[in-house]
């Protein structure tokens, strides 16, 4: 999903906002269940989502601890697939920096936006797909939008080609004190977007999936380390205890 220079600025918005917006004003939004399913043995997912991060994010925010040609090798992507993502080098050994300016960045946000490569690892997969998730209409924001999760966030919802727009209903409750707040319910779908709720959620899941993998990248190949420590000190221990019955047998 190849977009024009317009889209990946613009969208880095969601994530800007996510960590820079929203974060002085915004309260703990009410708690809801939305868990996200990581799963880092997905290569087509980490793969859709490192497209989706250059498209949609890699306009304002960095991965600065990463770099194109290791991405493209840990997940296994083509040359075509690594050229697709690469918006701001041609030279793939080249760290995943921003392609907006940094003085840009400030005037749009008060402050750069920050590098992402270490977000899964501070607030969690869970956190990024839940933010991801939870955009509503609320035309008393500046956007028209805010976040369950992050109540006050100060972005638009940049991907509301895909998911489209959605309200959010509130009802009221009252605590054992008698003091009545409002707690979410449910969405509301208002307009359609290009993607099926369900195929939302999926790149939502492929987005965090690939921004968790970057956090840690030795997590791909640490699996695998195990395994055949395991398999070895398996063997070892056969090896080691039919040494032992061969030197104690003639001793009682």
């Amino acid at each position: 999903m190849r977009t024009d220079v317009f889209r990946p600025t613009v969208a880095s918005l969601a994530f800007a906002a996510l960590l820079i917006g929203g974060g002085a004003a915004a309260s703990e939004g009410p708690a809801i269940s939305l868990k996200s399913h990581v799963d880092l043995g997905d290569v087509p997912s980490l793969q859709r989502g490192a497209k989706y991060f250059a498209n949609y994010c890699l306009g304002c925010h960095s991965l600065e601890y990463a770099r194109y040609q290791t991405i493209a090798d840990d997940l296994k992507m083509s040359q075509e697939q690594l050229q697709d993502i690469m918006f701001t080098t041609d030279k793939p050994f080249d760290e995943v920096k921003v392609s907006m300016p940094a003085d840009q960045s400030k005037d749009w946000f008060g402050v750069a936006p920050p590098n992402l490569s270490l977000i899964a690892r501070s607030k969690g997969s869970d956190y990024i797909y839940g933010y991801l998730m939870t955009f509503y209409i609320d035309e008393s924001r500046p956007w028209g939008v805010n976040n369950l999760l992050l109540p006050g966030s100060a972005m638009p919802h940049v991907l509301w080609e895909l998911q489209g727009f959605q309200r959010a209903h509130f009802r009221e409750e009252t605590d054992a004190k008698g003091n009545v707040r409002e707690v979410f319910d449910h969405f509301e779908q208002i307009t359609e977007g290009s993607m099926t709720p369900k195929e939302y959620a999926e790149a939502s899941n492929d987005i965090t999936n690939f921004l968790t993998y970057v956090a840690e990248p030795a997590r791909l190949k640490r699996g695998g380390i195990g395994i055949g420590v395991m398999a070895f000190l398996a063997f070892f221990f056969v090896l080691a205890l039919a040494l032992k019955k061969e030197y104690w047998k003639d001793i009682t």
